[in-house]
């Protein structure tokens, strides 16, 4: 047997015997056919590597072999309505990031005018204050920056009341849990 073209798998076919028919190699198992570089049944692997341009070039070959080949033209419009819902799904989760990040920015500054209430507007110490420290950097800032920087009257603050870390509104769940057993700062100066 005589081969000389090769198929969009890479099986060498002879074109008038063997188009049109089940493959005969172990890895198609007589499941697919060898048309004229259509496939009865398409790789997962495959369609998930085109990009859109050309998974529309596929399917414009299979609009004509619906009735042929109805199970590679279904695997084609199911990946197009797999990166339409993956689309959507990435789109709900940046939402949902910003409505958080949002939430914690309000968060954050409710309790920076808060504790300024509290403190009667004393958040840092003389270290804070010789070098410069923005108090709403104690609010969003590493612990070891507080401890350093804040006032005895912030800190008392922080230990009623804890702090607005980032972990706790954008964290995972466990971590979520963690921040908040640890948010509250112990006055032990």
């Amino acid at each position: 047997m005589t081969y000389n073209i090769r198929d969009r798998f890479g099986h060498w076919v002879t074109p008038p015997s063997q188009q049109n028919r089940p493959c005969p190699h172990a890895c198609c198992r007589g499941r697919r056919a060898h048309p004229r570089s259509l496939p009865v049944v398409l790789d997962k692997q495959y369609l998930r590597s085109l990009n859109e341009t050309d998974l529309e070039a596929e399917l414009r070959q299979y609009v004509n072999y619906t009735d042929k080949r109805p199970k590679a033209f279904g695997q084609i419009t199911a990946e197009f309505d797999r990166r339409d819902r993956a689309e959507r799904a990435t789109a709900r989760r940046r939402d949902r990031q910003r409505e958080r990040s949002q939430e914690h920015y309000d968060e954050v500054y409710r309790q920076y005018l808060a504790a300024e209430a509290a403190t009667n507007g004393y958040m840092l110490n003389r270290a804070g204050l010789a070098a410069g420290v923005d108090e709403k950097s104690l609010f969003t800032g590493p612990e070891a920056r507080v401890r350093k920087y804040a006032s005895r009257e912030l800190l008392d603050y922080f230990s009623e009341h804890g702090r607005p870390t980032r972990v706790s509104f954008l964290g995972s769940s466990r971590e979520r849990r963690e921040s908040g057993a640890r948010s509250r700062l112990s006055t032990a100066y």
